[in-house]
């Protein structure tokens, strides 16, 4: 028994190893690869265009300078790309010819004069092109779990002065005790005694690679047990040189301006300007400084700790003998000798391309040897500006309404930007954040709200269809009651009110909508079949609970949604009711879509959305669009402003813009005054949308009575509309009454009767 217990025992320990083993290569595997690539997709330039120079230089590090063959303009770049305009050319492909062509660009650096073939040796400016395609933008690689700045070098590729600063502050005795040092953990406790603080560590460097990539981050018992049997094991397969380039490479420096920051290559080039190869003690020593704690430590945010963390070290490396003693007090009394251009210049689309790397690893697209490249709908320059006009417009409106706003801690505003073809799905911009440095939280995608009157296209989709080729329900000139009413919810009453005070008894479907009136539209859902209210929302892809669960807020937009749902719903509308899937991904084969929606219904729905901009809550957005424009939307305010949204939607392009705060406090303004001029910022970026379409055969229009929603007889209704139909359903005409048979005090009553 005994031999066989031993031989059991054995065989444990020898399954457990192998086990391990298997992990560790699986990971190294992994870890050792370049990571997946990722770059956006390929956009247009044209002349006039105001696009600053630097920021092509920084997208694609090729410029030339100043170009003598150009006399009259100071600056060119010479970029590689395809004439233009034409159809945007397929991103993964259409590159691999080698077109170049000069980019003039004016005074200040900030608009493109021209564009110009190269080789042209005319002494006057030749004939500019139309356009210029560029190739995609590099977003980032997506390493581990997250798309971060990621460089790897060889461990030769990094100065020495590093090696041994890492090494000092991290782990002194790492060549002679690879996998763990006893004496170094006990040296670290006394240290941590005598200061009374947690400032020594005890791990080695194998021991920390264990820790952060290979092991779950929770402090237990188990898990310290592990990390020690991993650190064995790893510097059984890999020799300390090896174990330290891993560590280099994958050491994470958080966030950055637009991404975070992996490894030490990426950290020299992003905090001073210059490869790792080239770091002296002082630079050496403020990234180790940061890598302790990459948030507290920033140099950028805390300039003053950075620099004290610093010192430390440098004074570690002045006691070792590595830095002289006139060495030493130069460094520490120096500055931090940040690159503030190189940290802040980073790539477009950071909550994009978070966004990119969760649908990867949810489809299970993410490649283990890192060496597919996946291309990305994302328009860069597009994003570029919408980031700007976020940080600006955002900034303004917290100042106008007093609301508070600290983008650079992460606090305050925030908002979150979806800008789609409602088409193909393809997601042109994204934008989960006020900033994404100190907030990458992505609300796009991951923050569900209240959608408030949003919601109002799915009472609105199944009371103008109609069933089995039946007449519709309801018309956009059926009267809806706006009496008063009171709901019994968890044992309580609640009595709803309209956002503006209406005094009318009844109106009509179309100007509930247009005013997003509540009243009308909570008596409009008593007469809704709860089964065809959940069949309708999920086919539009909201997220709802089934008939028996829905909450009476239903039709005021109570059921949470993220902006990302909601860009997909109001999508199927702008499309013209054809099923898309929101994508971050270019597809070269998609799969033929399914009409969802009725075409008439459709148009009925794109007819509302316009009324609201011209005549209704959605009517500030003419401030930036001018009171022609062909752009539809519609708004939505949750409780006490919680929530202030604004869809805008036209066939080309579909904009969800939500404003408010992570804590879920009330911004005591509405969707008008926050979101609507949020999205007017941004639609000055977008072209103008094309007129709307004429009215499918299944409409007929017709002028109503604004008051009684009957066909009008223009001899006794002074205050005629024009409503569009689906064939049949239009309204009797109207006899000849008083335009207005409510009393005064009939009005009076009415209007207390909202009130209380």
């Amino acid at each position: 028994m005994g031999i066989l217990t031993a031989g059991l025992v054995t065989l444990a320990i020898f399954l457990s190893v192998w086990h391990l083993d298997r992990h560790i290569q699986s990971r190294l595997s992994l870890l050792e690869s370049p990571g997946t690539p990722l770059y956006s997709d390929t956009f247009l330039i044209v002349p006039g265009e105001q696009i600053p120079l630097w920021l092509l230089k920084t997208w694609y590090q090729n410029s030339l300078g100043d170009d003598p063959k150009f006399p009259w303009k100071k600056h060119t770049l010479v970029l590689r790309g395809v004439p233009g305009p034409i159809p945007a050319p397929p991103a993964s492909g259409v590159f691999e010819s080698r077109q170049y062509f000069r980019v003039v660009f004016g005074p200040h650096n900030r608009t493109v004069m021209g564009i110009y073939p190269t080789g042209e040796e005319e002494t006057g400016p030749p004939p500019s092109l139309k356009g210029l395609w560029l190739p995609p933008v590099f977003l980032g690689n997506l390493v581990r779990t997250e798309v971060g700045d990621f460089r790897p070098v060889a461990l030769r590729e990094t100065s020495e002065k590093l090696r041994t600063t890492i090494l000092i502050s991290e782990d002194r005795r790492f060549y002679d005790h690879p996998a763990i040092d006893f004496e170094g953990i006990l040296r670290a406790a006394w240290e941590d005694l005598r200061s009374k603080s947690f400032r020594e560590g005890g791990s080695t460097i194998s021991q920390q690679v264990v820790k952060n990539l290979f092991l779950s981050p929770r402090k237990t018992l188990s898990r310290k047990i592990m990390e020690a049997l991993y650190a064995w094991r790893l510097t059984q397969q890999r020799t300390p040189d090896a174990i330290l380039s891993l560590y280099l490479n994958h050491i994470d420096f958080g966030s950055g301006a637009h991404s975070r920051i992996i490894g030490i290559e990426a950290a020299s080039e992003r905090f001073f300007g210059h490869p790792a190869r080239t770091l002296d003690y002082r630079e050496a020593a403020l990234l180790a400084a940061v890598l302790r704690a990459p948030t507290r430590n920033n140099p950028f945010r805390d300039p003053d700790r950075a620099r004290t963390v610093r010192n430390r070290i440098l004074t570690s490396l002045y006691q070792d003998g590595k830095l002289p003693l006139r060495a030493y007090r130069r460094d520490i009394r120096s500055p931090l000798g940040l690159s503030s251009i190189s940290y802040r210049t980073s790539r477009p689309g950071p909550y994009f391309a978070d966004w990119v790397a969760h649908e990867i690893r949810e489809r299970g697209l993410d490649n283990k040897n890192g060496s597919a490249i996946v291309f990305t709908t994302l328009d860069p320059y597009l994003s570029h500006r919408t980031e700007l006009d976020v940080t600006r417009e955002l900034g303004r409106l917290a100042r106008m309404w007093r609301l508070r706003f600290r983008p650079k801690d992460g606090e305050g505003l925030q908002t979150a930007i979806i800008i789609m073809d409602p088409h193909s799905g393809s997601v042109k911009t994204l934008i989960g954040g006020s900033e994404y440095g100190p907030s990458p939280y992505n609300r796009a995608i991951f923050a569900k709200r209240q959608v408030a009157s949003l919601f109002k296209i799915v009472p609105a989709i199944i009371a103008l269809r109609s069933e089995d080729g039946s007449l519709p329900r309801f018309t956009l000139a059926s009267p809806l009651s706006n009496e008063p009413i009171r709901l019994r919810a968890g044992g309580r009453i609640w009595k709803p009110k309209n956002a503006e005070t209406v005094l009318d008894k009844q109106v009509l479907f179309e100007d509930a909508f247009v005013h997003s009136l509540n009243i009308p539209f909570l008596h409009l859902a008593e007469s809704l079949p709860p089964q065809e209210v959940v069949d309708t929302a999920r086919e539009l892809g909201l997220d709802v609970p089934g008939p028996t669960r829905l909450p009476l807020s239903w039709p005021l937009g109570g059921l949470p949604q993220t902006p990302m749902a909601m860009a997909r719903a109001f999508s199927i509308i702008a499309n013209g009711g054809w099923d898309v899937t929101p994508g971050g991904i270019a597809e070269k084969d998609a799969l033929p879509p399914r009409r969802l929606l009725d075409p008439d219904v459709d148009y009925l729905l794109n007819h509302l959305f316009r009324q609201t901009v011209r005549e209704g809550t959605g009517q500030p957005l003419l401030n930036w669009t001018g009171p022609e424009t062909a752009w539809g939307g519609k708004t939505g305010t949750s409780n006490g402003g919680r929530d202030a949204w604004f869809a805008a939607v036209s066939p080309k392009n579909v904009v969800i813009v939500w404003v408010g705060f992570d804590d879920n406090r009330p911004t005591r303004r509405t969707g008008s005054q926050l979101a609507v001029p949020l999205a007017g910022s941004i639609l000055k970026e977008l072209p103008l949308p094309p007129n709307p379409p004429p009215p499918p055969p299944g409409i007929q229009e017709e002028n109503v009575d604004a008051r009684s929603g009957l066909l009008a007889l223009s001899s006794c209704s002074p205050n005629l509309r024009q409503i569009p139909f689906i064939a049949g359903s239009a309204p009797p005409p109207e006899t000849c009454i008083p335009s207005d048979s409510s009393t005064i005090f009939e009005k009076i009553g009415h209007f207390f009767g909202n009130l209380f």
